[in-house]
């Protein structure tokens, strides 16, 4: 039987640095990640659960789900669509302080930032609802169209979202800190062949070039 229970947040913590973050779970550590990835994986479980790891209780290992901004815990054999059904009645939890730019001092530009995180919120979760409404035969067709105009974008990276990675990352490699601009190059969390995004911040962030030499082609990197 599938089990599927929902982590209070007082058992859970992301504790960050605004480069670097830990995953605290009833005081395990689950995974130490640079922020940008724990943002993006923040923003992808409003849509759909993400499985992060798993963590020990007495009675074994069990899997840790992220969804909706929560964290759920569940028996081996549950499955996403499991999670989904659990969660339809529990509200997404949108929290200011996980957000990357939490770290600017400046209230206005934070607010700024908090209404466009939750306006592109709101956008995926209606494109979500009104997907899944659509006939089978007119998300065919669809999909056909999409191949056919070249909706995909690509690999070039756009000016503003530099800007936006530059000062997210305070000008340093997210994977060891270095800080000289001569080696310093931006690098894709998911990469571009396997879909993730040039024009998403989330997906972009800076890397120096023997890190990046090491970082083997993984969407979530070599560490």
């Amino acid at each position: 039987m599938a089990h599927v229970l929902r982590i209070p947040l007082k058992y859970w913590k992301w504790y960050s640095n605004y480069l670097f973050g830990t995953l605290l779970v009833y005081a395990q550590v689950i995974m130490m990640r640079p922020d940008t990835m724990w943002s993006f994986l923040l923003r992808n479980s409003m849509l759909r659960p993400e499985r992060i790891g798993q963590f020990r209780l007495d009675n074994g290992f069990f899997p840790l789900w992220l969804y909706k901004g929560h964290l759920w815990a569940t028996s081996k054999e549950v499955t996403s669509e499991d999670v989904v059904k659990k969660a339809a009645k529990t509200k997404p939890r949108y929290n200011a302080k996980d957000q990357w730019w939490w770290g600017f001092t400046d209230p206005s530009l934070r607010g700024l930032m908090e209404n466009m995180d939750r306006a592109m919120l709101g956008l995926k979760q209606k494109h979500e609802q009104t997907w899944k409404s659509l006939s089978p035969q007119y998300k065919r067709r669809t999909r056909s169209k999409a191949g056919q105009i070249g909706v995909r974008d690509n690999r070039h990276i756009p000016q503003w979202v530099k800007i936006h990675v530059v000062l997210r990352d305070e000008g340093r490699c997210v994977y060891c800190g270095e800080s000289n601009i001569k080696i310093l190059e931006f690098d894709h969390l998911k990469a571009w062949s396997k879909g993730g995004s040039s024009k998403d911040p989330l997906n972009i962030c800076l890397g120096c070039k023997p890190c990046n030499r090491k970082k083997s082609d993984k969407d979530w990197g070599w560490m």
